[in-house]
């Protein structure tokens, strides 16, 4: 995938700026993400707390596809990347008033604008690379995202997993105002999808009668959530370790992020084109397994690479399941498809995530994960093979 990749980028100029504008967004968020969490760890706050700040980060993107899908029927896709993009940047203004006042509450609450902002990206990056892409490079829609997260994993969360503490919170939200600011002069010179033949470019409902192959492909990603969520949301509060709380917590988000960048370039093209049920179990299993392993060790450097492991075969999963919606759904119809797979994802994510939380405040992190990985795995095998018999 990563040669197809980088064939698409030297073919298509639209497509070095799009990905410049994601990257640049993406870097800040990445910032702001370390910051938020780190601060949360200075405040002490409860394993729930950083469940729900999870949730929060992610749920709200429910209402974002949704109102991505809305505006996608009406204007062109670029114009939905501009009011993602100043969406996100109004928004740090909640992070930046909970730190102002050390307030948990208030910090939790901090991803909601970015999620937002992701929700209407998403269904808009699919509409305009199938509109744009040749059938054979098809496959690179989706790869973007990792590339993207790839420069937050670098420069975003990266980077400020090494500064935190070293300057002032605060500057992380700068910088990810002037990255928004840069995103959208990125995204002022894409091109118009509607040419000289003013051909359709809105995007169009889904169909009263899905085929089998389209709808496996619409619970791919739910799956994925329904095994990831618990074990991402209590991550933070997993190991025990000698070194410095916030610095492990920091580490620990870093190699996350590491994994899920790597993952998806591990996978030759045929199994994209070829996907098979036992395949994604399999991944989801040695996810689950690598983090219940994650509590029982002593050593930080074995949870690192533990949480790296999961999350390499968390993000083949990904990438399978976006390949799926882009191949299985035409030009009109991918946008509303990806924005039904993302509420799905969120939905099942946000109930995953609550319930994770309430048992670690009750029972502990590591017999929470225990339960809640265990019964998701069960539940997402079954969806699985029963939407995919159907194939």
């Amino acid at each position: 995938m990563l040669q197809i990749l980088l064939r698409s980028m030297r073919k298509y100029p639209w497509l070095r700026m799009l990905i410049l504008a994601l990257i640049c967004s993406s870097v800040g968020s990445g910032l702001t993400f370390i910051m938020v969490f780190g601060e949360l760890a200075r405040l002490a706050a409860a394993p729930s707390s950083f469940a729900l700040a999870f949730m929060l980060s992610t749920s709200p993107g429910f209402l974002g596809s949704i109102a991505g899908k809305y505006l996608l029927k009406r204007i062109e896709a670029k114009y939905c990347f501009i009011i993602a993009e100043c969406l996100g940047a109004l928004g740090l203004m909640i992070p930046w008033y909970g730190l102002a006042h050390d307030s948990v509450a208030i910090l939790q609450l901090a991803g909601i604008a970015s999620s937002l902002a992701a929700g209407i990206t998403i269904p808009a990056i699919n509409h305009f690379t199938k509109h744009k892409l040749d059938p054979a490079d098809i496959g690179t829609g989706a790869v973007i995202d990792t590339l993207v997260f790839a420069c937050q994993v670098l420069f975003g969360i990266g980077i400020g997993v090494f500064l935190y503490g070293v300057i002032h919170s605060h500057t992380y939200l700068l910088v990810n105002l002037v990255s928004y600011i840069i995103a959208v002069l990125f995204i002022l010179v894409l091109p118009k999808l509607s040419g000289k033949h003013h051909q359709q470019v809105y995007a169009q409902d889904l169909p009263d009668r899905l085929s089998s192959e389209q709808r496996a492909s619409l619970y791919v990603l739910p799956a994925l959530s329904t095994c990831g969520a618990p074990a991402m949301s209590l991550l933070p509060t997993l190991v025990h370790s000698h070194h410095d709380q916030q610095e492990t917590m920091l580490f620990l988000l870093f190699s996350r992020s590491l994994g899920q960048l790597l993952g998806p370039f591990l996978v030759k093209e045929e199994r994209y084109k070829h996907q098979s049920s036992r395949f994604i179990i399999a991944c989801l299993a040695a996810f689950i397994s690598c983090y219940l392993l994650v509590p029982l060790t002593p050593f930080l450097f074995v949870s690192v690479l533990l949480v790296f492991s999961a999350h390499l075969f968390s993000n083949i999963v990904y990438s399978l399941g976006w390949y799926s919606l882009l191949t299985n759904f035409d030009k009109h119809q991918v946008a509303a498809a990806s924005a039904s797979s993302y509420r799905r994802q969120i939905v099942i994510g946000a109930v995953m995530s609550i319930l994770a939380g309430l048992l670690a405040d009750r029972l502990g992190s590591p017999a929470a994960l225990v339960i809640c990985s265990i019964f998701g795995l069960f539940l997402s095998s079954l969806l699985i093979l029963y939407v995919r018999k159907r194939v």
